[in-house]
């Protein structure tokens, strides 16, 4: 497996308190009233490009690769392959701060040209993923792009992403405040663990 591993410089904004939601009488209506947790949880993400399906109207000969990503890291690029058996087994190995990060797959045709400056986008997905994610052998539609014709392209991934040791839980909910957010709003929420003690970290930024 070829490895590649990118830090991003962004953090997720954690909010917090001690107390529960509903208890605090102190907070302001807007998040600014809302304290900041002095600490960022760090995820490793892993994508493996496996197969592209769905490229018979391109030359056999031709060559084909992936790109991924977790938006706003590094690239990273799969070996080169013929549009006639397009199989990798390319792992790509990230390091983010973010609890949603978006990953992007992208498949490229080589443009063979001397004076070409860029290769031909055949299909891309974009997909945000949270830290219970799991996927093995999974078939996914593609976007396709203006050099395909109207077959359906699908990539074939293994996602993984890990999650650290101090959160102890994570999910999308529904939730409103006593005293802020006093509307129904689904949000995504974790449960870390500081040192010795349980507190409640508010994803606000989703």
């Amino acid at each position: 497996h070829n490895r590649h591993g990118s830090s991003l410089g962004s953090s997720s904004l954690l909010y917090s308190s001690n107390k529960s939601l509903y208890n605090e009488s102190n907070f302001e209506e807007n998040d600014a009233g809302l304290s900041k947790l002095p600490f960022v949880l760090n995820f490793n993400v892993n994508i493996t490009c496996k197969e592209v399906r769905g490229l018979k109207s391109i030359p056999t000969n031709r060559i084909v690769y992936c790109t991924m990503e977790v938006e706003g890291g590094e690239k990273y690029r799969t070996e080169h392959a013929e549009a006639g058996k397009p199989v990798w087994e390319s792992l790509a190995e990230f390091s983010t701060n973010q609890i949603l990060p978006i990953i992007n797959v992208k498949d490229f045709m080589e443009n063979p040209g001397l004076l070409s400056l860029h290769d031909n986008k055949l299909g891309k997905l974009s997909l945000q993923i949270d830290p219970i994610f799991n996927k093995t052998n999974w078939w996914i539609d593609m976007i396709k792009c203006k050099y395909t014709s109207n077959e359906q392209f699908k990539f074939k991934l293994d996602v993984r992403m890990e999650k650290p040791q101090n959160l102890k839980m994570c999910g999308w909910c529904y939730a409103r405040g006593k005293n802020v957010w006093k509307t129904w709003k689904r949000r995504y929420y974790a449960l870390v663990q500081n040192n010795e003690f349980i507190i409640e970290g508010i994803q606000c930024k989703y």
